[in-house]
């Protein structure tokens, strides 16, 4: 007879547990865990940039578009880096802004991104080396008149402008440059080792094939 009182006690009991763990509210979300309707924040234009996405070298530049080292490298070396090596598929080259040499310098840069922002960097960023080689300032009237000749929305690219809308990442540039320890231009990190100034074609074409005999292509 106690033995059944035993069974019965532990059978209220486990009753009463279920019923319990039953009517518990279910635990709310963890708080890391996203919340309904919680958007991403908003993703930056990538840097502009020329040559396959998985090149084994990486080239970043740091340039100011009134600098004249920056134009020599520009007419002299760029060209055959294009055709030997960019366009080969063996070096991603990216362009990063540090303008350093005055409010035109930064009106370049500012310029140049919201050309990028239409997909034409490129023939902006020629545009404006030409425009440096042959003395012209970069006054804001001008810098909106080469995107009317590019063919860039005049409206829209005005607006880019003169709200400065790409000021934060031009200063992005600039600070990430300073980091590394650039103090001129044109500076350029090739898989993360730093050259300074308009080096003639052999001392890129030596880093770059140095850089791809370590990736072992």
């Amino acid at each position: 007879m106690k033995d059944t009182w035993i069974w019965i006690l532990i059978a209220a009991l486990a009753g009463f547990l279920a019923a319990y763990l039953l009517l518990q509210p279910r635990r709310e979300q963890p708080i890391d865990q996203p919340l309904p309707g919680q958007t991403a924040p908003r993703d930056l234009l990538d840097e502009p940039a020329q040559g396959a996405a998985e090149a084994p070298v990486t080239i970043i530049e740091f340039a100011d578009f009134r600098c004249g080292f920056c134009v020599r490298h520009f007419v002299q070396t760029l060209p055959i880096l294009y055709e030997e090596y960019i366009q080969t598929g063996k070096v991603r080259y990216i362009f990063r802004n540090f303008p350093i040499l005055g409010v035109q310098s930064r009106w370049a840069a500012l310029a140049a991104e919201c050309a990028h922002e239409q997909g034409r960097f490129w023939e902006y960023h020629d545009k404006l080396f030409a425009l440096t080689q042959q003395g012209q300032e970069f006054l804001r009237s001008r810098l909106k008149s080469v995107a009317a000749e590019l063919g860039l929305d005049a409206a829209r690219f005005e607006s880019c402008l003169d709200s400065q809308k790409y000021l934060e990442e031009v200063q992005e540039d600039l600070a990430l440059g300073q980091k590394e320890g650039i103090t001129g231009t044109p500076a350029f990190l090739i898989n993360g080792e730093l050259l300074i100034g308009a080096q003639p074609i052999t001392v890129f074409r030596q880093k770059i094939e140095e850089a791809l005999a370590k990736t072992g292509r």
